[in-house]
């Protein structure tokens, strides 16, 4: 399965997504990447601005996943693949260009690019009882709602 436009345009909507990959120890790191987007139809491109630990990961063994979850649906894509890690260069330049064309600020150390091996739907159980999408996003929408409204009181 490929990148659609549908799917990137998506990604492009949440920006934030997840990075799960291997430490040396066998054991699971997830780490959120807010500069997250779709560079074409098979690769996906990371901003790394403070994740050491995933870069090393990667260095040491090149899998990864990314869960990118639009947090009101409950529905979103998980990309698995291998990737390859940028901190200098002509491509890591261009692909800062591109990071930054998508609104980046941050001071971006290295760039993550990731060649696309499975796509997959996530959708959450909350559909098994076929209730509808906009009820789902109504219920969600409320509870974001009153955490923001518990946060600023």
């Amino acid at each position: 399965m490929r990148i659609t436009s549908a799917i990137e345009n998506f990604v492009s909507r949440q920006r934030l997504g997840f990075l799960a990959t291997v430490c040396p120890d066998g054991t699971p790191n997830v780490s959120p990447k807010g500069l997250t987007f779709v560079l074409d139809q098979n690769h996906l491109v990371i901003g790394e601005v403070r994740s050491p630990r995933s870069v090393s990961n990667l260095r040491l063994n090149p899998v990864a996943e990314v869960n990118v979850v639009d947090v009101v649906s409950r529905k979103g894509y998980r990309f698995k693949g291998s990737c390859t890690i940028l901190e200098s260069g002509p491509e890591f330049e261009r692909l800062l260009e591109f990071l930054r064309a998508k609104g980046a600020t941050s001071e971006i150390h290295s760039i993550i690019v990731m060649t696309v091996e499975t796509l997959g739907e996530v959708v959450s159980p909350v559909y098994d009882s076929n209730v509808s999408e906009e009820k789902v996003r109504r219920e969600w929408k409320k509870r974001l709602d009153q955490q923001n409204e518990d946060l600023l009181s």
